[in-house]
């Protein structure tokens, strides 16, 4: 018993020792699945800038951009090793969108929970905001519901983005029409801007750095509201800081233009879509087969820069709110999550992102 223990524990120093080490005088690579300019890229190259110096080793971290496909290319790129093994050197910072594997979209050719191994993750708040003048006028959030000629901007008609964008609105009983394909949020922003789109949605922290200073403050735009997510009594829940600051939760305009509660299959797939969406709005991965060594360098070092008062202060400065950060057993939660979600609530998705 003695000798098994004292064997356990050398291998256990050795493995340690092996971590501590792996990413000495290396460069990883960060592939964002998103275009640059983005608030995705920009998060990327924020933690790029900090977690270097955070992992044993000291490795050089340099960012890759892989858009495409509503975001589904880079995670393919890093799932099925194209153009790179498993060797540790090269990890995936993702705009993660629970909709392409709960509707079996084929654009991912991958398995996101069985594919890919989590370092870390970042939750977070959407909202979705218009132009003013959108006919016939908006002047406060509930008046999207006698809105006409809505033209809403988005990445693909699978991405989690645009479904719930779909959903709310099919929620709404309103028409409109999708625009999709913009590669990144600049892109989108952009359009709106010239009026070729009307409508969209942003995570919390593009919403603050690039929608309030060019869409907010200029007059031209209205934050419409954020996604519920399914509070600890099973019902709709907000964010009360958005709320106190005049962006309501989606049920609460809802109720505000019909004088009832949303209901409904498409309110319930809507629900629990942003549910999973907000609780693990970013992930870094590692693909499957990665080194051991690598991967428990990476996921205890993701914890360590979560804490890091330097990027807790450059990304308060960047984005005007903290860092949400999760662990990998937190992003792991949300991936099991994703098993559970109901044959009705994947019906509906199918509905709203292929009609």
């Amino acid at each position: 018993m003695k000798k098994s223990f004292l064997i356990v524990a050398s291998l256990l120093v050795s493995f340690s020792a092996s971590a501590q080490e792996f990413y000495k005088g290396k460069t990883i690579t960060l592939l964002v699945n998103y275009g640059a300019g983005g608030n995705a890229d920009t998060d990327a190259r924020l933690l790029a800038r900090h977690w270097g110096r955070n992992i044993p080793g000291g490795p050089t971290i340099i960012v890759q951009n892989v858009p495409g496909a509503g975001g589904l290319r880079a995670m393919n790129v890093l799932g099925k090793k194209a153009g790179a093994e498993a060797d540790g050197m090269t990890v995936g910072f993702f705009t993660v969108s629970p909709t392409p594997p709960l509707v079996d979209d084929p654009g991912l050719q991958v398995s996101m929970t069985d594919d890919l191994i989590p370092i870390g993750g970042a939750s977070g708040w959407t909202v979705a905001y218009a132009r003013k003048d959108m006919p016939p006028g908006i002047e406060k959030p509930e008046d999207l519901a006698k809105a006409k000629n809505i033209y809403v901007g988005g990445y693909s008609r699978s991405s989690s983005h645009d479904a719930r964008l779909r959903l709310a609105l099919d929620v709404l009983e309103l028409p409109f029409t999708a625009v999709t394909g913009f590669p990144g949020q600049n892109d989108i922003l952009k359009a709106i801007l010239q009026n070729e789109v009307n409508m969209s949605a942003s995570s919390l922290p593009a919403y603050l750095s690039l929608v309030v200073p060019n869409l907010i403050k200029t007059g031209q735009g209205i934050a419409l509201w954020h996604y519920d997510v399914i509070g600890a009594d099973g019902k709709p829940e907000g964010n009360p800081e958005l709320t106190r600051v005049g962006i309501p939760p989606f049920s609460e305009i809802y109720q505000r233009a019909y004088a009832k509660a949303p209901s409904g299959d498409k309110f319930e797939a809507l629900l629990q879509l942003n549910n999973i969406g907000a609780k693990l709005q970013r992930g870094v991965f590692l693909p499957r087969g990665a080194p051991r060594a690598a991967v428990t360098a990476l996921q205890e070092s993701y914890e360590k820069v979560a804490r890091d008062p330097a990027y807790i202060a450059e990304y308060e400065k960047i984005n005007n709110e903290k860092p949400d950060a999760i662990d990998a057993r937190g992003v792991q939660a949300v991936l099991d999550a994703l098993r559970r979600v109901s044959p009705a609530t994947k019906k509906v998705l199918k509905e709203a992102v292929g009609d």
